[in-house]
């Protein structure tokens, strides 16, 4: 499971999900999950969301998938201050 407490460029974000090989699940507050490669109501959720401190969780189903957002977690601020400049 990833926790996301920003997320910057959603769009670059959900590039990320639908290059993804497995499932990439949000879990939500009433512990359910939607998938967000699949489910275009999930995808718009993901808009209106604000992580906060307690962040978003995310899990996905192939391993192999774990880098790409993790270099999106380490990335993705570093770009946003520098589009603040």
């Amino acid at each position: 499971m990833l926790t996301m407490t920003v997320l910057p460029d959603r769009e670059a974000f959900l590039r990320i999900v639908d290059r993804s090989r497995g499932s990439v699940l949000l879990q939500l507050p009433d512990r359910t999950a939607c998938d967000l490669k699949h489910d275009s109501a999930a995808r718009q959720m993901l808009h209106l969301l604000n992580p906060g401190p307690e962040g978003i969780t995310l899990r996905l189903t192939d391993p192999r998938d774990l880098p790409a957002y993790l270099h999106y977690m380490m990335e993705a601020p570093l770009q946003a201050e520098k589009d603040r400049r």
